[in-house]
């Protein structure tokens, strides 16, 4: 484990654990030194706590697409923040219901902390705020307390966070509070299963890439075989591919005559399967328009669809909502399934916002 301090310029602390949660060594270093790393251990990066924001939040419980852009409507709504400069990471799902960790940090910020590392040798294999650590308290109306460079960790039911003690006092207020002795041990332990890792989307691990002698020598071997044949390996591909269009003709019209079985053995299927799939195109884009409409909407706190039709390729909705910048929240959010969204006009009634929307499939 690598303790990152707040102060860029402050020393790395470094835990080595057991597979027990044990704590076997504790040093400190800084960037002018070598960085201590051990071949074949996980390297677990703890960073700062008091740059994360921790939050629980309802995500839809579909692809991690869709709760991902659930998530940024609704950390924009909660921090003060630019959504396009943060770095969202979601915590997997659990039997408790909709409601999921989210961790919220400048994608600068993740950014820094990574090359630092980096630049020590140090590849991280996860990366977890420093309170998620923590063990929770027995009881659900305490809290677990822990001091640390000059600062406390703070961890709880539905909270975590690290601030200064006199604001950390006044969060928790009159909360039963559980104190750590031994920060070091209770990190160690909570480092076997961290409830979340920061290294997703952006900054996801990218598997390492075969180097040195053997990739050179795989080249070689492949280079070697191109020269020494060039007209043969042509023809071979030639030949395959023309077999493999033949067999996909075959199989083409055997698939077509399935769906379509007044089609003729000599037939084209193209034209005709195109015409089938005209047909069944509509109800595909009414079920894919209205799943992501209903899920962006259930995202935004008091929103809710008044109206709703189709015709054509186009899904025509009312939005009933409170805050003007729902419409673009409900535009970038159907984005990401593919989808347009244009609202074509707009009332207030009973000091609510009713927005016309018209949403279709992307060219």
């Amino acid at each position: 484990m690598f303790l990152l301090p707040s102060d860029p310029d402050g020393d790395i602390v470094r835990l080595r654990v057991d597979a027990a949660g044990r704590v076997l060594a504790r040093e400190r270093f800084a960037d002018s030194e070598p960085g201590p790393v051990d071949a074949g251990a996980r390297n677990l990066l703890v960073v700062p706590g008091a740059d994360c924001h921790v939050l629980w939040l309802d995500l839809p419980a579909r692809n991690p697409l869709q709760a991902l852009a659930a998530a940024r409507l609704l950390v924009a709504d909660h921090l003060a923040v630019a959504a396009d400069c943060q770095h969202v990471a979601i915590g997997p799902q659990t039997t408790e219901g909709r409601q999921r960790l989210v961790v919220c940090v400048d994608a600068s910020r993740m950014r820094g902390w990574l090359d630092r590392t980096a630049a020590q040798g140090i590849t991280a294999d996860a990366v977890v705020p420093a309170p998620l650590l923590l063990p929770m308290p027995d009881d659900p109306d305490a809290v677990t307390v822990a001091g640390h460079a000059g600062e406390w960790l703070v961890r709880g039911e539905r909270l975590a966070f690290a601030a200064e003690p006199a604001l950390a006092d006044a969060v928790i207020d009159e909360r039963r509070r559980a104190p750590i002795e031994d920060l070091d041990e209770a990190l160690a332990a909570g480092a076997l299963s961290p409830p979340i890792d920061l290294l997703q989307h952006d900054f996801a691990r990218i598997p390492p890439q075969r180097e040195g002698w053997p990739a050179w020598r795989r080249a070689a071997v492949l280079a070697a075989v191109l020269a020494a044949s060039p007209a043969l390996l042509l023809g071979a591909k030639a030949i395959h591919h023309a077999r493999a269009a033949d067999a996909l003709a075959v199989q083409s019209r055997a698939l077509a005559r399935t769906v379509l079985p007044s089609l003729a053995a000599t037939d084209t299927p193209l034209p005709a399967v195109r015409a089938q799939l005209a047909g069944l195109r509509a109800g595909d884009t009414f079920a894919r328009a209205t799943a992501a409409l209903s899920a962006t909407v259930a995202a935004i706190d008091g929103a809710e669809i008044d109206t709703l039709s189709f015709s054509g390729e186009t899904l025509v909705a009312t939005i009933a909502h409170a805050d003007p910048r729902d419409v673009d929240r409900l535009r970038d959010a159907v984005a990401a399934s593919g989808l347009s969204l244009e609202a074509t006009g707009s009332r207030n009634t009973s000091g609510r916002i009713h927005t016309t929307v018209e949403l279709a499939a992307q060219p």
